[in-house]
């Protein structure tokens, strides 16, 4: 996934929103904000460093740069950059984590998204005892 590339825009999330349901955009998507739900783009969907998504993300490719709490599957790459913080699955044909991004979850690189078998992930830390 090249950062340089032109990517279409057709939606943009700002900092300070907050949106709860399904949003379908054709076209690309930006959340600097808060969704919670599902965001389904049939073009490239990019979480920014201030979004946070408790959703499941489909698309035909995704930068997370911010947290997402939910499943995500690309019918072509995902790319976690260094400041993502992802808890859930992934489905994509090519999968590229920077150094510094968290992932905790399952990954498949096919195109098969039935492969993923469990729902949104909620926020479950568990809470461990300090070891001695």
């Amino acid at each position: 996934m090249n950062k340089n590339r032109k990517v279409e825009l057709s939606t943009i999330i700002g900092k300070g929103s907050k949106i709860k349901g399904t949003i379908y955009v054709q076209g690309g998507i930006r959340v600097d904000g808060e969704v919670e739900g599902t965001i389904e783009s049939d073009g490239f969907v990019t979480i920014g460093s201030s979004g946070v998504a408790k959703a499941n993300i489909k698309a035909d490719e995704c930068l997370i740069s911010g947290k997402v709490i939910g499943n995500v599957i690309c019918k072509d790459a995902i790319e976690l950059d260094r400041s993502a913080r992802m808890n859930g699955d992934i489905v994509a044909k090519i999968l590229k984590i920077h150094t510094g991004a968290v992932f905790n979850g399952n990954s498949s690189m096919t195109s098969d998204s039935k492969t993923i078998r469990k729902p949104i992930i909620t926020e479950n830390v568990e809470k461990k005892e300090p070891t001695e």
